[in-house]
């Protein structure tokens, strides 16, 4: 891969975007600050229509004094209120999908558009009213006049019908959002797109020959080492590249993304020895961006994961759901189909120059069907149900996917027959299992009937 794929990495910019995106604060933050101008331009607007003596249209709000005050007083109080009912609702549903699903489906909940939507919506009302009612006033000791902002009010009672509206919205939506299904297509479409995004269709045609770092016998490559512990979440290849290039070096990321980098571990080994100084090691670090929890932004390991971890919760006695395990198997293997049509990016990435400038390590094929089904084999063996579902899907995956990526899902097809040898004690549920996973012995999959199933 040459340095026109740098975009398809995020920086670390990017890193902390996405990062804000997942939390639930910055919508509303944005929605009150929106608020607060709304107010100010108001009663300005409406200070000006008093100051010219205009009363401005029929539809404008036509009470006194005491009829505003009383109004804002109401839709403010109305809103801290339903606020609060809102926000009750929006944590009662992250337990429920903590403990009934993963904890790891949590992000997306808190970075749900509709959520901080309607949050924002909300307390922005509660805010313009609050701002709007300071500014209602009586004629004081018979001198001036009294101050009623008629525009004003009437934008907020127009924002408080609004906000009736986001709550029959949000009702619906938070009923919706917890369902099994509408979980697991979310945490499939995120991991769908991150393959589109770091395996495009093109990636490898145009690429260079494959080169190899500098010959390390002779003398081990200098390496960097972390400060910190955390997650590998990020790798900003750009300045990787860039720093490779300005001072002809070579640089090899060593953990995967999503690794747990401990401290003191190497995060990069550099060649050669003598271009390693600490301007170099901090740049090098601080292209690497650790988190305290793995991401799928970059991490297409953790998008499978999120799956698997879900279809084990559901697999769990105290759950007992293998309705559940069985779409999570059904989007695994939609995921892994896809990335098996992909062409993975090559592990050296070549500077402008065509010269090898950094090496990149990804997970192979096998390593993520093992991810993908692994736990599932494990604790669905004795599930006659979950591990025919499991063998048979595993032979319709290797039969649309190219034969050079079929021997790992073969391994897991073996395995998953293995286990439920162990495990399951009734004959008839256990020749199910073995015909369903018999294509795993076939030399043509595509020829084995189950396999068509």
């Amino acid at each position: 891969m040459t340095a026109k794929a740098r975009g398809r990495v995020p920086t670390r910019l990017g890193a902390w975007w996405h990062g804000l995106q997942d939390n639930l604060w910055p919508v509303p933050a944005l929605a009150t600050a929106i608020a607060v101008a709304a107010a100010f331009l108001m009663v300005r607007l409406d200070r000006s229509l008093v100051a010219r003596g205009q009363t401005g249209p029929d539809w404008l709000f036509g009470a006194g004094v005491s009829g505003a005050r009383e109004v804002l007083s109401a839709i403010a109080g109305t809103m801290v209120t339903v606020t609060g009912v809102v926000f009750s609702i929006t944590i009662v549903a992250l337990q429920l999908a903590s403990s009934q699903f993963t904890p790891r489906v949590l992000r997306t909940f808190t970075g749900d558009r509709g959520n901080q939507l309607v949050l924002g919506v909300f307390i922005a009302t509660f805010t313009y009213a609050l701002l709007v009612l300071r500014t209602v006033r009586e004629a004081p000791d018979d001198r001036g006049e009294p101050f009623v902002p008629a525009a004003s009010v009437t934008l907020a009672i127009v924002l408080a019908v609004v906000c009736i509206g986001f709550l029959i919205y949000y009702i619906s939506h938070a009923a919706n959002s917890i369902r099994a299904s509408v979980i697991i297509d979310r945490a499939a479409r995120d991991t769908l797109g991150l393959v589109d995004e770091l395996f495009p269709a093109d990636v490898g045609r145009s690429a260079a020959s494959p080169a190899h770092a500098p010959d390390s016998s002779a003398a081990p490559a200098p390496t960097v080492h972390a400060t910190a512990g955390g997650y590998l979440q990020h790798i900003d290849e750009t300045a990787l590249l860039r720093l490779a290039e300005e001072g002809d070096l070579v640089v090899r990321v060593e953990p995967l993304i999503g690794a747990f980098v401990l401290p003191g571990a190497t995060l990069a080994s550099v060649w050669p020895a003598a271009t390693l100084s600490p301007r170099v090691e901090r740049a090098i670090r601080g292209a690497l961006v650790l988190g305290p929890e793995r991401t799928v932004r970059s991490d297409i390991e953790f998008g499978l994961r999120q799956l698997a971890d879900i279809a084990v919760k559901a697999l769990s006695p105290g759950i007992n759901d293998p309705t559940t395990a069985l779409l999570c198997v059904d989007r695994l293997a939609e995921i892994l189909v896809r990335i098996a049509h992909r062409e993975r990016p090559a592990e050296t990435r070549s500077g402008e120059d065509g010269r090898p400038r950094l090496i990149l390590h990804g997970p192979p094929f096998a390593h993520l069907v093992q991810t993908a089904f692994g736990q599932i084999r494990h604790y669905g063996a004795g599930d006659a149900a979950v591990a025919e579902h499991v063998a048979a899907t595993l032979g319709r995956m290797a039969v649309l996917v190219p034969p050079t990526r079929r021997e790992p899902l073969r391994d897991e097809g073996r395995l998953v027959v293995a286990t439920a040898r162990e495990q399951i004690t009734i004959a008839a549920d256990l020749d199910r299992v073995e015909r369903a996973g018999g294509w795993a012995w076939s030399d043509a999959p595509d020829q084995c009937p189950v396999a068509d199933r």
